[in-house]
C-alpha cells in the first residue's frame, strides 16, 4: 500500500508540472512568436517482481512548429516564413547574443533597430562609398537597387539643378551646342546611365571596357562649282544636309553644327575639311551611312566603337554625366550602399542596424521611411532609396537544446550548436508578425484530461490511505 501511495503521489507531481506548462502555453496565446511548450510522461523504475514504482515527466521540450504570419501593416514588424531566428543584443552586455522569433521591432532613441525591450537587432551592415546626397542634389538622375546571391546594393545618383546654369558651348563647326542641345545631351546620357544600371544589375559583374564611337570622313574642299556645294550625311537613319552658303568651310560648319543638334552626339570640322562625329555616350554605337558631297559617296573612317558592359560602362557613363554637368554649372553626386551576404553554412558577421542617414553619411537628414525587400532593409527620402541593413535568420543544428531566457528570448547551448546562417531556410516577411503556435483547442482538451488524471491519481492515494487505515484498525 506504501508503493501505491508512492505511484499516485509520484503521478500527482507528474501532473501538476504537466499543468503548469499548459497553464503557460494558454497565457501566452497571444504573445509574438511564441513557440509552445510540450510534456511527456514515463513510467519510473520497477521493483523486482515487476511491480511499477509511478511516473514522471522529463524535462520540458519546446515545439518550434511554424506560426501563422498575421499582417499587421506596420513598417517595423517582421516575420519569418521557415527556420530561423533573428539575432539581438543588450547594449549594455553586447558579449551575450539573444535570438528570438518575435520580430515586433520598432526605432529607438538613439535610431538603432531594437526590439520591444530595447535589445537592439542584429544584422548585416553595409560598405558605403560615394558622396552624400544632400538636399542641393535634388534632380534625380537614377536610383537602382539590386541583388543576386552573393551581394545587395542600391545606388542613387543626384544632381544639383544645373538647369539654371546651363549655357551654350563651343563655336561654329567645333562642338557646337545651344543651351537646349546641351541639356539634351545630359538626357541621353541619363538614360543610358540608367540602362546600363538596369543591366549590370541582371548580372552584377566588372564587365569589358568602355568607349565611344568615334568616326572621320574627308570633305573635298576644292570641289565647289559656281557655289556648288552640298554635303550630306545619315546619322542612326536621321538625314542631315546643308546647302551651300558663303564657302564649302562655312557650309561643312553648318552641316557640323546641324549634327550637333543629335542628342548625345559631338561634330567638329577642321581646317582641312575632316568631319569628327563622336558619341558622348560611352557603349552606343552611331550608325554612320550616305556620306555625300553633291551626290558622291565619300569613306569613312573608324577609329573607335560603341563598347562596354557591366559596372565597367556604368563607371564610365557616369563620369560622361559628371563631366557634361559640371560642364553647365552644376554638380552631381553618387552614392553606393553594398552589404556581401553569407554564404550558407557560415556564421554571418552580425551588427547593429543603425537607421539613420545623416549618422552613416548617405544624407544630410537623418530621418527616411523603412522598407523591406526579403531581409534587406532601406530607407527611403523623397526620390532616393538607400539601403542600410539586412536581416539574416539564423539557425542552429538542435534548436530544441537552446534555453529559453523569457521575453520571447533563447540563447544558444553547447547541444544546440552555434548560430549559422542557411540559404533558404528562412524568409523575411515585411508588415507581417508571427503568432503564438499554441494551439488553444487542443491545449483547452489537456487540461480536461490532466485534471481528471488528477482527480484519478488522488483517488488512487486516498483509496491506498484508506485501506492503510483499514490494516491498521485489524491490529486493534
Amino acid at each position: 500500500m506504501n508503493s501505491s501511495i508512492y505511484n499516485g503521489s509520484s503521478a500527482l507531481l507528474s501532473v501538476q508540472k504537466a499543468l503548469d506548462v499548459e497553464s503557460h502555453n494558454t497565457s501566452n496565446v497571444n504573445t509574438v512568436g511564441y513557440k509552445s511548450d510540450s510534456v511527456s510522461f514515463q513510467d519510473m523504475m520497477y521493483s523486482r517482481n515487476n511491480v511499477g514504482m509511478g511516473s514522471n515527466m522529463p524535462d520540458v521540450t519546446k515545439n518550434f512548429n511554424q506560426g501563422l504570419l498575421k499582417y499587421s501593416g506596420f513598417n517595423y514588424d517582421f516575420g519569418i516564413q521557415g527556420e530561423g531566428f533573428f539575432t539581438v543584443i543588450d547594449p549594455r552586455n553586447k558579449q551575450q547574443e539573444f535570438y528570438t522569433r518575435a520580430g515586433n521591432f520598432q526605432m529607438g532613441e538613439d535610431s538603432y533597430l531594437q526590439n520591444a525591450t530595447e535589445k537592439r537587432v542584429l544584422g548585416l551592415i553595409p560598405k558605403i562609398t560615394g558622396q552624400p546626397i544632400t538636399k542641393e542634389y535634388n534632380q534625380q538622375i537614377a536610383t537602382v537597387t539590386f541583388e543576386d546571391k552573393n551581394v545587395a546594393i542600391s545606388i542613387n545618383t543626384f544632381a544639383t539643378q544645373y538647369q539654371k546654369t546651363a549655357h551654350s558651348t563651343g563655336s561654329s563647326g567645333d562642338n557646337n551646342k545651344s543651351t537646349d542641345e546641351n541639356l539634351a545631351d545630359i538626357e541621353a546620357l541619363s538614360k543610358a546611365y540608367e540602362y546600363a544600371l538596369f543591366n549590370y544589375g541582371r548580372k552584377l559583374e566588372p564587365g569589358t571596357p568602355a568607349s565611344t564611337h568615334k568616326e572621320t570622313m574627308q570633305f573635298d574642299l576644292e570641289l565647289s562649282k559656281s557655289g556648288e556645294y552640298t554635303p550630306e550625311i545619315t546619322i542612326n537613319g536621321r538625314k542631315f544636309q546643308q546647302n551651300f552658303v558663303e564657302s564649302p568651310e562655312n557650309t561643312l560648319k553648318l552641316l557640323s553644327d546641324q549634327v550637333n543638334g543629335y542628342a548625345g552626339i559631338t561634330s567638329s570640322v577642321d581646317e582641312k575639311g575632316i568631319l569628327t562625329i563622336e558619341s558622348m555616350v560611352a557603349g552606343q554605337d552611331v550608325n554612320i551611312t550616305n556620306v555625300l558631297l553633291n551626290k558622291g559617296a565619300l569613306d569613312t573612317e573608324v577609329i573607335s566603337t560603341g563598347q562596354g558592359s557591366g559596372s565597367n560602362l556604368v563607371d564610365a557613363l557616369f563620369n560622361m554625366i559628371k563631366t557634361k554637368v559640371e560642364a553647365q554649372g552644376g554638380e552631381i553626386a553618387s552614392i553606393q550602399s553594398e552589404i556581401t551576404k553569407t554564404q550558407s553554412a557560415n556564421k554571418p558577421d552580425l551588427k547593429e542596424i543603425l537607421l539613420d542617414l545623416k549618422a552613416q553619411k548617405l544624407s544630410d537628414d537623418e530621418f527616411g521611411t523603412l522598407e523591406n525587400d526579403g531581409g534587406n532593409i532601406y530607407l527611403t527620402q523623397g526620390q532616393a532609396k538607400f539601403l542600410v541593413g539586412r536581416l539574416e535568420p539564423v539557425v542552429f543544428n538542435h534548436m530544441e537544446s537552446m534555453r529559453p531566457e523569457g521575453g520571447n528570448l533563447y540563447t544558444s547551448t553547447e547541444e544546440s550548436g552555434s548560430p549559422i546562417y542557411r540559404t533558404g531556410k528562412g524568409e523575411i516577411k515585411n508588415k507581417y508578425l508571427e503568432v503564438s503556435n499554441n494551439n488553444l483547442a487542443e491545449g483547452l482538451v489537456n487540461l480536461m484530461v490532466l485534471q481528471k488524471s488528477f482527480d484519478a491519481n488522488s483517488k488512487t492515494v486516498t483509496t491506498s490511505d484508506e485501506l492503510l487505515k483499514t490494516a491498521l484498525q485489524l491490529r486493534k
